[in-house]
């Protein structure tokens, strides 16, 4: 394999969810499915999912959002899950086991076959940004839409956008040196869609028109309280990232600032900061 090649594979992000990091999730599940709720419902919305449809849902997860497909698809539609994480794929077929109509699939979108022409809508719910072939992983989804077929995802815009990763960061650098960002650390691919034009441009040379591209803001659930969030924030990827090489005195000093900074989101119902999305929809062009 070419080393042009090599970057254009997926394995490395598909190591990443089916591993340690996809059990890390799964601990999580009730917390990240809580988190972007706001998000899932402007995205079923926008999807519109009519009875009887059958749909593709990709990077599936837990099957929380699979589950909704399921029931607005209802008895007569069905709903396929794929994703490369075998850990959470177990969760999602617990969780739908009582609705016949929806199913699921260990298998990566960019490089698997998803059947030809054989949907009417494809979702993806911040699944479509860490494909390493962003217009192979497209074009692949694309060719499992029927003629006139619809797809509608979300993806992240820019990190310096988000309250919910800028706040705590912020707060955290008042004690510890900015970090040297590692360019191949896979947690920043949530971000690698972030630009509007560059996604125009990716489903455009797919073959999909009527592309809509909205901005969509909601306020993201982060924990219980803020020592909740705290010790859930050292355990994920922005905390492995923003603390890689600090030493535990520092370390603390600046998780002390980030409790403090998030007091002022606390809620009566939890720790809440805001997450910035790009909704976007699109169809297939007809034969």
């Amino acid at each position: 394999m070419s080393s042009d090649s090599a970057e254009l594979d997926n394995a490395g992000m598909v190591q990443v969810w089916d591993g340690q990091v996809g059990r890390d999730w799964v601990a999580e599940q009730d917390r990240y499915a809580r988190m972007n709720a706001g998000f899932t419902e402007m995205l079923l919305a926008a999807a519109a999912v009519q009875p009887g449809e059958r749909v593709l849902e990709v990077g599936c997860g837990f099957g929380a959002v699979a589950y909704r497909l399921g029931e607005l698809a209802g008895p007569a539609g069905e709903v396929v899950g794929v994703d490369v994480s075998g850990p959470m794929l177990e969760v999602a077929a617990e969780r739908a086991a009582d609705l016949a109509q929806v199913s699921f699939r260990h298998d990566d979108a960019q490089e698997g076959d998803l059947g030809e022409a054989s949907y009417a809508l494809a979702v993806s719910q911040f699944g479509v940004m860490f494909f390493a072939d962003p217009a192979k992983a497209i074009g692949n989804i694309v060719s499992a839409l029927r003629p006139g077929g619809r797809l509608a995802f979300t993806c992240w815009q820019d990190m310096s956008l988000q309250p919910r990763i800028v706040v705590p960061a912020a707060a955290a650098l008042t004690h510890i040196p900015v970090p040297e960002m590692d360019q191949d650390f896979w947690g920043l691919k949530a971000f690698s869609l972030a630009d509007p034009q560059a996604i125009e441009d990716l489903l455009g040379h797919a073959g999909l028109a009527d592309i809509r591209i909205e901005p969509a803001t909601s306020p993201e659930y982060l924990g219980s309280d803020v020592a909740d969030t705290v010790e859930f924030m050292r355990r994920t990827e922005f905390g492995q990232l923003l603390f890689a090489d600090v030493d535990n005195q520092t370390a603390e000093r600046g998780w002390d600032a980030v409790a403090t900074a998030l007091t002022d989101h606390q809620t009566s119902d939890g720790v809440y900061l805001d997450g910035a999305a790009w909704l976007v929809t699109a169809r297939r062009e007809p034969a």
